[in-house]
């Protein structure tokens, strides 16, 4: 399979009826990859999560915002890549502090200590034009 063919993207307004087709779409490369249940479970949660805050948090379900998600592969990694257009810059230092102190009742970060915990890597770039998060996850 050539290089082209590892990725797939997807994008799409904010409403979270998205979220089940991006999770369709990855049972898809799950069955090409052949992933076990266990790292399943783990990449699938993550992906609901970053794509229900790109939706919620991010878009604010803004129906003229539009999430941006593309899932790369190769036999031994996995990438997924989201998107949103939120025009605020995001404090993610901010976000990590209150990690750190475990407030686990704090309205945001709890699905960030998931992802962190679930998935090998995890990037956050802040722009004018949006936030991205970038996951990785070794096979």
């Amino acid at each position: 399979m050539n290089k082209l063919k590892r990725q797939i993207s997807l994008d799409f307004v904010s409403d979270l009826k998205y979220t089940e087709f991006c999770v369709l779409v990855f049972s898809f490369i799950r069955k090409i990859l052949n992933i076990d249940d266990d790292i399943y479970f783990k990449i699938e949660i993550s992906l609901r999560e970053v794509i229900n805050n790109a939706i919620i948090h991010g878009n604010k379900s803004d129906p003229n915002k539009r999430v941006h998600v593309i899932l790369k592969w190769t036999k031994a990694k996995l990438w997924l890549m989201v998107k949103d257009e939120n025009e605020e810059k995001v404090d993610f230092r901010e976000i990590n502090k209150r990690l750190e102190n475990h407030d686990l009742l704090a309205f945001h970060g709890r699905g960030i200590m998931i992802i962190k915990s679930y998935m090998d890597k995890v990037r956050f770039i802040s722009t004018d034009t949006g936030t991205e998060i970038i996951l990785e996850k070794h096979l």
